[in-house]
């Protein structure tokens, strides 16, 4: 898409979308298969098998979720004041007046070294070049264009190669009479700025703690601890407790990622309160309920 002032390049999405979307469909399939098997099974080492099992193959797909988010959201930004790259969290605006070159990557001396974790659709990350050079990747898949700035390189992917690289280097050339500061914000800076939002901080706290507080109780409970003010659990309601344990855990990570996703933008930002307040108001109920499944005395 291009416009009289920009010109707007996106990376490949299709094959990086295909292998993300149906990797994190297939962890998730896998991970609900064992956690129902596990849910037949009283608590015991097969259950903690059968439940640690599901868990390692439920880490993935976050991973894979913002992996599909970044890739739907990147683009690469060229107008005759500067080059803006975004990837998912990740912003890089750059004055065009520190661009030095944008070439292919297949005309560079030496091939690139890629980032260690990557995958189709998400080759991201940064890679220290022989003669010291660092290399930041914000791309989907080859080919590449490289882009050297006063201090780095940038490997993009653009669908259109050849079309970005014309356009940077034209841009390079033309004489900008606007004085742009250089922007750089990382996936840490929504983080930073959500701790230092005293409601997101407090709503996020009130549900995590409650929550870790239910499965230290309930594994004690398992253990056979005894907890004050709780009566004599039966098999059947340890595994009750367990399970609401568990899908207390589960929600809170749900509810986590649906609040990040929704925080970056201000007009979402409410929606973003609105989650995790229900996040916390379900850990209260959650921790309730186990506490009355427990045998609790009020």
């Amino acid at each position: 898409m291009k416009t009289p002032e920009a010109q707007i390049f996106a990376p490949p999405r299709r094959r990086g979308v295909l292998v993300q979307g149906l990797a994190a469909l297939g962890f998730t399939i896998a991970a609900l298969a064992l956690y129902w098997q596990a849910a037949r099974l009283p608590v015991g080492q097969t259950f903690l098998l059968y439940l640690l099992a599901a868990v390692a193959l439920s880490l993935p797909v976050p991973f894979l979720l913002y992996g599909l988010y970044a890739l739907r959201r990147a683009e690469y930004r060229v107008d005759r004041n500067r080059l803006a790259l975004q990837w998912g969290w990740r912003l890089e605006e750059i004055p065009m007046n520190q661009v030095l070159w944008a070439r292919p990557a297949a005309a560079l001396d030496a091939p690139l070294p890629l980032p260690r974790w990557r995958w189709p659709g998400k080759i991201t990350g940064r890679r220290r070049l022989p003669d010291g050079t660092e290399a930041e990747f914000m791309a989907a898949e080859a080919p590449f264009v490289v882009v050297a700035t006063e201090t780095r390189w940038f490997v993009l992917s653009p669908a259109e190669p050849e079309a970005l690289t014309r356009a940077i280097q034209r841009a390079a050339e033309a004489v900008s009479l606007e004085k742009i500061t250089a922007r750089s914000q990382s996936p840490a800076h929504w983080l930073q700025t959500i701790w230092r939002d005293p409601l997101a901080k407090g709503l996020l706290l009130t549900a995590w703690l409650l929550t870790v507080a239910m499965l230290v109780g309930v594994n004690l409970a398992a253990s056979g601890s005894a907890l004050p003010g709780l009566g004599h659990a039966t098999p059947a309601a340890l595994n009750q407790a367990v399970w609401l344990a568990i899908t207390a855990w589960m929600l809170q990570g749900m509810n986590l990622g649906l609040g990040l996703f929704a925080y970056p933008s201000p007009r979402r930002r409410p929606l973003a309160y609105l989650v995790w307040l229900g996040g916390a108001l379900a850990a209260v109920g959650f921790l309730l309920s186990a506490w009355q499944v427990l045998g609790g005395k009020g």
